[in-house]
C-alpha cells in the first residue's frame, strides 16, 4: 500500500496529469458547443437532424464516452508511456531496484496507480461532458429532461466502467512500449504511430474484418455506441459487439502488462 500511495502522490504532482485531463475536458466542451452552434445553421435538414440526435439524451451520454474513448484514448497512450518512461529517465527504477523492491511488483503497482488516476479522470471528464451536453442541448433548443431519466441514469455505471477499461487498455499499450525500450519518446512515438496506422488502415475495406480485433478498434468498441454514433472510435466502420470487445480489451490489457513486467524483470540495471 505504501508503494501505491507513493505512486499516486507522484502522479498527482506531475504536470502531465493535469495537462492531459485539461486538454481532454477542453476538447469535449468544444465538441458539444460546436455541435450546438451548428444545429440551427445546417443547410441540409438531414445533417441538422443528425446533430440534434447527438445532442438528445440518452444519446448524448454515449457521445460523451465516445469522445473520451477517442481523444482520451490517444492521450492515455501518451500518458502511460510518459509516466513509466520518466521513471527510467529520472533513475527512479534504478533506485527502486537498489532498495530491493521487486521490479515486477513496481511495474504492476505503477500501472495500477495510472489506472486509478485515469478512472478519476474518466469520471470527472464525463461529468464535464454531461454538463456541456446539457448546455449544448439548451442552446440548440432541445430539452435535457432525458438526462435525469432513472432508466438512463441506471446505465451510467456500466457505461463508465466500460469506458475506464477502454482507456486503461490503451494506456497499457504506451506503458508497455515505453517499458520495453526504457524511453518516453519510444513509448509515445510508437504508441501514437500504431494508433494512427490502425485508424488509416481501416479505410481499406478488405482489412476491416481483421482490424476490428486490433487493440485501438477494440477499445473504441467496448461501449455500445454503434447504433447511436455509427460505430466505435473510427466513425462509420464495422466494430465488434461491445461485450466481445470487453473480453478482447481485457486480453490486450493483460498481454501489455505481461510484456511490461517481463521487460522490467529481464532488463539489466547497473547500480
Amino acid at each position: 500500500m505504501a508503494l501505491l500511495h507513493m505512486s499516486l502522490v507522484k502522479l498527482v504532482r506531475r504536470p502531465a496529469t493535469w495537462v492531459v485531463f485539461a486538454i481532454l475536458a477542453g476538447l469535449i466542451v468544444m465538441v458539444f458547443l460546436g455541435l450546438a452552434a451548428s444545429a440551427g445553421q445546417m443547410e441540409s435538414m438531414g445533417d441538422e437532424f443528425q446533430i440534434r440526435l447527438l445532442l438528445d439524451f440518452p444519446t448524448a451520454y454515449t457521445m460523451v464516452v465516445g469522445v473520451i474513448l477517442g481523444f482520451g484514448g490517444l492521450l492515455a497512450v501518451a500518458y502511460g508511456a510518459a509516466v513509466i518512461g520518466a521513471d527510467w529517465a529520472w533513475g527512479t527504477i534504478r533506485s527502486i531496484v537498489a532498495r530491493g523492491e521487486s521490479r515486477v511488483r513496481y511495474t504492476l503497482i505503477t500501472f495500477l496507480a495510472i489506472t486509478i488516476v485515469l478512472g478519476i479522470g474518466v469520471l470527472v471528464t464525463f461529468v464535464i461532458g454531461a454538463v456541456a451536453a446539457i448546455i449544448a442541448a439548451q442552446i440548440a433548443g432541445l430539452g435535457s429532461a432525458g438526462a435525469t431519466d432513472p432508466d438512463t441514469l441506471a446505465t451510467l455505471p456500466d457505461l463508465l466502467a466500460r469506458t475506464w477499461l477502454g482507456i486503461a487498455q490503451q494506456a497499457a499499450i504506451g506503458f508497455a512500449i515505453a517499458m520495453l525500450f526504457r524511453s518516453q519518446l519510444a513509448g509515445i512515438g510508437a504508441g501514437l504511430a500504431f494508433y494512427f496506422a490502425e485508424m488509416f488502415l481501416f479505410l481499406v475495406p478488405m482489412l476491416r474484418d481483421v482490424l476490428v480485433y486490433f487493440p485501438f478498434s477494440v477499445a473504441g468498441a467496448v461501449v455500445p455506441t454503434t447504433e447511436d454514433l455509427g460505430g466505435g472510435g473510427f466513425g462509420n466502420m464495422t466494430t465488434l459487439d461491445s461485450d466481445t470487445a470487453v473480453l478482447w480489451s481485457i486480453g490486450y490489457l493483460v498481454v501489455a502488462l505481461a510484456i511490461a513486467s517481463i521487460a522490467a524483470w529481464r532488463t539489466q540495471i547497473t547500480q
